[in-house]
């Protein structure tokens, strides 16, 4: 005797069916994957600025998106400025768990486990007297940062484990930023 299962009424929002299309096409056209993100930023004032976030190159020509999108940043007024915005090392941090916190509802969605709640928190440790040019042998990014998940899911355990972990496997930012990547600046 065989036993059919049940379809899968997951629903966390992640549409896996046209993701695994786009890895297969991609298979198929490895040059089609190459995508060049972009950001311009202006100064507004003090240490305010605007990013946007508009077009990009993929699929083997330019792409627009639906509308621009526009990330502040600025300091807290501890640092004598407005509060305008996220600190831009605030902001890499989000990008951080945006990018873990998608990748889980992604693989829970491939792997037929329904999400109830994800909630990412991450912390960054800096030591300012890098940044601010008060000891040069101090790094001016961060000297540690963690991640922590909390998980509400109609899983075991180590499946929420396995969710995490391969999000991690897979994350653009994650990777970014326990790797060296290579950075050229230039003065127009």
């Amino acid at each position: 005797m065989t036993m059919q299962s049940e379809p899968s009424t997951v629903n966390n929002g992640v549409n896996v069916a046209a993701l695994l299309e786009a890895r297969e096409a991609l298979q198929a056209t490895p040059e089609a994957g190459q995508f060049t993100w972009r950001a311009s930023c202006v100064w507004v004032d003090g240490v305010h600025s605007r990013s946007t976030v508009e077009g990009f190159f993929g699929l083997g020509e330019e792409q627009a998106r639906k509308a621009p999108h526009v990330i502040e940043a600025d300091h807290p007024e501890q640092f004598a400025a407005a509060d305008m915005g996220p600190t831009p090392a605030e902001v890499g941090l989000a990008a951080l768990a945006s990018c873990l916190t998608a990748g889980v509802a992604a693989v829970a969605q491939n792997r037929g486990i329904q999400l109830k709640s994800v909630k990412a928190t991450v912390e960054g440790d800096m030591d300012l007297a890098g940044v601010l040019g008060v000891d040069a042998d101090v790094r001016n990014g961060f000297s540690a940062i963690r991640v922590s998940f909390a998980v509400d899911a109609e899983a075991t355990a180590e499946e929420i484990a396995g969710l995490v972990a391969q999000s991690q496997k897979r994350s653009a930012m994650f990777d970014m930023i326990t790797n060296p990547t290579n950075v050229r600046v230039t003065v127009a």
